[in-house]
């Protein structure tokens, strides 16, 4: 029996390193990293992906691809992840790469519109790999709007940030969280931020 060819190639690394180079030279304030997700910090945020079997875990921010493989190879069927992204080259590779992945060349904020009224409340986690702290808050209150008006009721919806602290005012955006973990082994060092809806 011939082995199947591999489906990661020796170059992906390179290649979309120098991808995610170019789009960030093209907005810094968009990516908000001059290198992709690190495996370190990948192992970490899928780590605390929660979902019922029934459920979707929806990617804001889908870049080039690293946290949607990892989620894939955490176990979550493709047909239940969704991945937001608004470059157009980016969310093109990210079709290319995980084409089984549902990928959205569009603005999270309007994942309740584009993922339909019956897929709203049935999502187990929302992972956010926007740099949120370079937005300004009425922005942030927009994505985090239609973060929980997708999430199942009491969801908790990750962040990763390469600030030491919340890279959410928590007070302002009614929001309680706490780092859930850290890593040095990223380009820059990452935190992995878990938030909820505040009660009251």
């Amino acid at each position: 029996m011939t082995p199947t060819a591999p489906t990661t190639t020796a170059h992906r690394p390179i290649a979309e390193s120098w991808l995610f180079f170019r789009r960030w030279l093209a907005d810094p304030r968009a990516m908000g990293s001059v290198a992709p997700s690190s495996a370190a910090l990948r192992r970490r945020i899928t780590r605390h992906v929660r979902r019922d079997a029934d459920e979707l875990v929806v990617e804001f921010g889908g870049g080039t691809g690293p946290i949607t493989g990892a989620l894939l190879d955490s176990g979550i069927p493709a047909d239940r992840l969704c991945s937001f992204e608004i470059d157009p080259a980016l969310a093109d590779h990210l079709r290319r790469r995980h084409p089984d992945v549902t990928v959205f060349a569009d603005d999270c904020r309007k994942a309740p519109e584009l993922l339909g009224q019956a897929r709203c409340g049935t999502v187990g986690t929302v992972v956010i790999g926007i740099p949120m702290i370079t937005f300004p808050l009425a922005f942030q209150r927009e994505v985090l709007d239609a973060t929980f008006r997708i999430l199942r009721p009491g969801g908790r919806f990750l962040l990763y940030s390469f600030m030491p602290h919340s890279p959410l005012d928590r007070k302002a955006l009614e929001l309680t969280g706490e780092r859930l973990a850290f890593t040095p082994l990223n380009l820059p060092p990452a935190s992995v931020w878990g938030y909820r809806r505040a009660e009251g």
